[in-house]
């Protein structure tokens, strides 16, 4: 762990946490921040930085800039700490010396490693059940606690209001007056929308739960609740939605990326994670094997990947190959 300031930094986890809470850092802002870490002390120039960071990516230099301010806001480092050298770069003021001191001794209290983060603040509970005071007295309670939470009285009035690209989890009743909360979960999961789910019911039965913990619920509580057992399940769940969340963007910046190759792209990637060589693609789509090669260049720096293993992964994250594609990588 590294200290910056009132945050503490682990780069073997990527994670930084201010007063044990997590502080949210885009994966371009914590790349340059090891870069920084790295070399203390050292100016490191635009064109390093971009190198590192944007390899066999062309990239405009206001991006440099774009995420070195959104690491100087997030951390709250001042310019004295992360300094700007007007038209060359930008350095890391921070001792040596230091940099080991807390590399050998973080503070127990601030160690990542040993606590897990809070997340009541980072996603929304949704509870669902038709009982008003059951409904109305779990919002109270939970938002008491610090927890994020909002309220329906029907399955219908859930699927029809919730905003479901922002992370959160569902806190279920079994039995709900028009339907089922496995008819919910059931629900759910056809229109292929990953919601962790904590169900509740007041005549718990191992068959009930069996059958929700198979279809993937994370959580099955009876009622009426121990607070500590509601709490722990309502965090293991917010902590499941914020990682699908964070998946979620993450496979759709992904998703853009292909949308930026042609169509002609499209088939030589098509055939480049099969392992094909360059030739074959080539005598394929009858093209020659010098234009593959520009074409696969040009794939190459569009997904911002550098081989073909990586080319396969990240075709798997879009969804453009079956997760149990392999690549018998050739000579090309």
């Amino acid at each position: 762990m590294i200290r910056l300031g009132d945050v503490w930094v682990s780069i073997e986890r990527r994670e930084a946490f201010r007063h044990d809470q997590p502080v949210r850092l885009g994966s371009r802002a914590f790349d340059l921040l090891e870069c920084l870490l790295a070399a203390p002390q050292r100016l490191l120039t635009k064109d390093e930085l971009i190198e590192a960071v944007w390899p066999d990516t062309v990239v405009e230099e206001n991006n440099l800039h774009v995420q070195m301010s959104s690491l100087r806001k997030q951390l709250a480092l001042d310019r004295d700490l992360l300094e700007t050298v007007a038209g060359r770069g930008y350095r890391l003021n921070l001792p040596v010396a230091q940099l080991a001191s807390a590399k050998d001794h973080p503070p127990a209290v601030a160690k990542a490693d040993d606590r897990s983060p809070d997340w009541r603040g980072l996603a929304t509970v949704h509870i669902v059940d038709d009982e008003s005071t059951v409904r109305n007295g779990l919002v109270r309670q939970l938002r008491s606690a610090g927890f994020s939470a909002l309220a329906y009285a029907s399955a219908e009035a859930y699927l029809s209001t919730c905003s479901f690209e922002d992370p959160g989890c569902l806190l279920l009743d079994v039995r709900l007056s028009q339907s089922s909360g496995l008819d919910l979960q059931a629900e759910l999961a056809q229109r292929g929308i990953k919601v962790p789910i904590v169900f509740m019911t007041g005549f718990g039965t191992i068959d009930l739960s069996v059958r929700a913990m198979k279809a993937g619920a994370v959580g099955f509580i009876t009622k009426p609740f121990d607070e500590s057992a509601l709490f722990d399940s309502l965090q293991e769940a917010l902590e499941t939605a914020h990682r699908l969340h964070v998946q979620a963007r993450r496979e759709d910046a992904i998703r853009a990326r292909f949308a930026t190759l042609s169509p002609r792209e499209q088939e030589v990637f098509g055939l480049l994670v099969q392992g094909r060589r360059n030739k074959d693609i080539a005598l394929a789509l009858g093209l020659q094997e010098v234009t593959v090669k520009l074409h696969k260049k040009h794939i190459m720096t569009k997904l911002s990947t550098r081989t073909l293993v990586e080319l396969v992964l990240l075709g798997r994250m879009a969804g453009r190959l079956p997760d149990s594609a392999t690549l018998d990588i050739q000579s090309a």
